[in-house]
């Protein structure tokens, strides 16, 4: 320009018509982009969540409870009704729970409608060849799982498979990478932000299932909070979601009690419903929770 109009020209442009150099991270409301809307699944199958309780891809829940209350199967059962109704993929890292036999009998039982050991040949080979066009198993060969590892795998299920969750059950089942002089509340920290990131890259939902430390004294028995579960309080406020699930009473009078609790203590998004509390019962004779008669 100097060349071609002189050095008025451009005197004027940079004195009078310059627009203020771009700086990375600083924007007015016009210039950022319009997000698309979020849109969540409803829990099928249980008429008193609807509206309550929505999970949504591109966000990221965690659920805790006491061990034996029943997080892994209230979970498996949300999960397989989601994804048979909206026909999606789910990759499970399950290290407490085998794929087989135990997971794949959950699923069995919650497809068919009927216990596992009451199927025919046939309903066991349609049940399979569901869960097979429905989820994929991540098993580390070395049983050593690492969260570097669990995300690089997530990557190739959603990326190839067009896996919409990925959930990990349970957290403390990995293999830790905590670095030299990094507190266990950074190192939790630093993990939930690499998860939180990858749930929004990859466009799908992350959900941890995470055990409590261990609660004495006046609150032993009590539901855990989310900042009861063991390593930091980034448990409660790196998530868009946390549920528990509690069991009030395992046994009464040597009779197996299947009353559980569902506590949605957190939910950052409007679009994922709100906070509340929703009793269910464990149907013995089908294999299935459902909503309890006397809900609040």
């Amino acid at each position: 320009m100097l060349r071609a109009d002189g050095p008025e020209a451009l005197k004027e442009l940079v004195t009078e018509g310059a627009l203020p150099w771009p700086v990375t991270g600083l924007y007015t409301l016009a210039e950022l982009p319009e997000l698309p809307p979020i849109r969540a699944w409803e829990v099928p199958n249980m008429p008193a969540w609807r509206g309550k309780v929505l999970f949504a891809p591109g966000t990221m829940s965690v659920v805790t409870g006491h061990p034996g209350h029943g997080k892994t199967a209230v979970m498996a059962q949300v999960w397989a009704d989601i994804a048979d109704k909206n026909d999606i993929r789910v990759a499970v890292a399950t290290f407490e729970t085998r794929a087989k036999p135990h997971y794949r009998r959950i699923l069995r039982t919650l497809h068919a409608g009927k216990l596992e050991r009451d199927m025919s040949f046939e309903e066991l080979r349609y049940s399979d060849a569901w869960i097979n066009d429905h989820y994929l198993f991540m098993q580390h060969p070395e049983q050593t799982p690492t969260l570097n590892w669990l995300l690089e795998t997530a990557e190739v299920a959603v990326v190839r498979h067009g896996a919409r969750v990925v959930q990990l059950d349970p957290w403390n089942r990995l293999e830790s990478q905590r670095e030299p002089r990094e507190t266990e509340t950074e190192y939790i920290g630093r993990c939930l932000t690499a998860i939180y990131k990858f749930s929004q890259d990859m466009g799908c939902h992350v959900q941890i299932l995470a055990h409590p430390a261990k609660m004495d004294g006046p609150r032993k028995g009590s539901p855990p909070e989310l900042d009861d579960i063991a390593g930091s309080k980034h448990w409660d406020n790196r998530v868009d979601q946390g549920l528990v699930v509690h069991r009030p009473k395992l046994f009464d009078e040597g009779q197996r009690c299947t009353e559980a609790v569902i506590y949605h203590k957190k939910t950052r998004f409007d679009e994922l419903g709100h906070p509340c509390k929703l009793k269910i019962n464990f149907n013995l004779a089908n294999g299935r929770f459902e909503d309890a008669p006397d809900q609040q």
